[in-house]
């Protein structure tokens, strides 16, 4: 070995000796990224079976620098298990199991990424699921009221761009009861902006694969559930939202199968009367 080869091999030793921990990580990040396109693609099919097993499998991610987004994604996998199973019939039985795990794994992302704005939402949307599993038993509804709202009143003033926030918030100006919801045209326009911004985001890009980037579908799919559902009946609006929302996510079970048939079951407007001649 001559000398300059020497200092050669000797310049890429750090190279070498820390490529061990260089290449776990990238290991994790090309499997995180896998994942969580998975659970996006289950949640929108509407196969709980595969949530179910995609969270075991980021169970089993070795520990790394992803560790808020490991625990967010297996939180969104059993959210969405939850939340597909309120449009099986007959109802689950283990959706409080389901949510209440999502709460947990939601808790665990916010330890390891304080203040993070995406388990906060998380949070939120589960706290509303929960609610309504819980039924009347006003204790638990008030410990949960206590713990979540607070979180709640923060999202629009931490994020008020955020296509996923806006999506909660809208939800909640819709369905919660005054005076916190009820205001379907209130909740109309949060989510339009909620489209709005998720095409901002992704115009943007720079995102790494394993963040968070859904909402845009979402608020187009609320907004064909709100004219389809409240006082602001529409069947054409309620028809094009509900198109826009399989426009970008073509396999969305729920949509497909279950919102868009309500929507073409609606009966049609009434037709002005023709002018007198």
């Amino acid at each position: 070995m001559t000398f300059s080869t020497f200092l050669t091999f000797f310049a890429a030793l750090p190279v070498f000796l820390d490529c061990p921990a260089t290449c776990a990580e990238q290991r994790v990040e090309t499997q995180l990224t896998e994942l969580a396109a998975a659970v996006r693609s289950a949640d929108y099919r509407g196969d709980r079976e595969a949530l179910a097993r995609l969270d075991a499998q980021l169970a089993k991610l070795p520990d790394s620098s992803l560790d808020d987004y490991r625990a967010y994604w297996r939180a969104f996998a059993c959210w969405r298990r939850a939340l597909n199973g309120f449009n099986e019939n007959p109802t689950p039985n283990d959706l409080v199991v389901d949510v209440e795990a999502a709460i947990g794994h939601f808790k665990e992302a916010l330890a390891k990424h304080p203040n993070w704005i995406e388990a906060k939402l998380g949070l939120v949307g589960c706290s509303g699921n929960l609610i309504y599993l819980v039924g009347k038993d006003p204790e638990k509804r008030k410990a949960i009221l206590d713990e979540y709202v607070p979180i709640g009143r923060t999202l629009q003033i931490d994020a008020p761009d955020n296509p996923r926030v806006l999506w909660i918030v809208g939800g909640l100006q819709l369905a919660a009861p005054p005076p916190t919801g009820g205001d379907p045209a209130r909740a109309a326009v949060t989510m339009r902006k909620g489209i709005e911004c998720a095409w901002r985001e992704s115009l943007a890009g720079g995102r790494a694969p394993w963040e968070p980037a859904w909402g845009g579908a979402e608020n187009l799919m609320n907004l064909a559930w709100l004219y389809s559902n409240s006082a602001m009946a529409d069947k054409a609006a309620a028809r094009a939202y509900a198109q826009g929302a399989l426009t970008v996510e073509p396999d969305w079970h729920y949509v497909k199968d279950v919102l868009l048939p309500k929507i073409e079951a609606m009966p049609e407007p009434a037709s002005a009367p023709s002018a007198s001649k």
